[in-house]
């Protein structure tokens, strides 16, 4: 039976199926490729294969609770601000756990997780909720803020 848009019921939806299939890989080549980013730059500065790259970028997703494309980007972002190897060592301790005495980067680490999440929260707010669309960005800046307060306490941030 023709539809009115000339097309059969079985061939209309095997179009869509096909359709959601492309738009699922090229998520999927995006993703890997922000994976695949991250592993180079954890390989070149811990100075490991990549496959142990991809390990310990699976090791921080998981220590982090983060998806690991989510940390990928992140590791990505925070090397752009810092520099390729305090972001690895910002996100990354080699036995899995930080002690705050030995490593400054901690606070830094919390800072960088709570901007994080207001970004994100700022981000899945509708535009129907004005207020708490402003509350949230407030929250965002103040995230940022204590950020780069915690960069500089440690000396990450450059002289300017």
């Amino acid at each position: 039976m023709v539809g009115d848009d000339g097309l059969d019921g079985t061939l209309a939806a095997r179009i869509a199926s096909l359709e959601a299939e492309v738009s699922g890989l090229r998520k999927a080549v995006q993703t890997r490729t922000v994976i695949g980013q991250a592993t180079g730059l954890i390989a070149a500065v811990q100075g490991c294969t990549p496959q142990q790259g991809f390990r310990l970028l699976v090791a921080m997703s998981q220590h982090h609770n983060v998806k690991l494309h989510t940390i990928a980007v992140k590791l990505l972002d925070l090397a752009a601000e810092l520099g390729p190897r305090r972001a690895v060592h910002a996100v990354h301790q080699p036995n899995g756990e930080v002690d705050p005495a030995d490593w400054p980067g901690t606070e830094v680490v919390h800072a960088a997780r709570r901007l994080v999440a207001a970004y994100d929260a700022a981000n899945t707010a509708g535009a129907e909720h004005p207020e708490v669309r402003r509350r949230l960005a407030d929250q965002l800046a103040l995230a940022g803020q204590l950020l780069a307060e915690k960069l500089a306490e440690v000396g990450w941030l450059p002289d300017s």
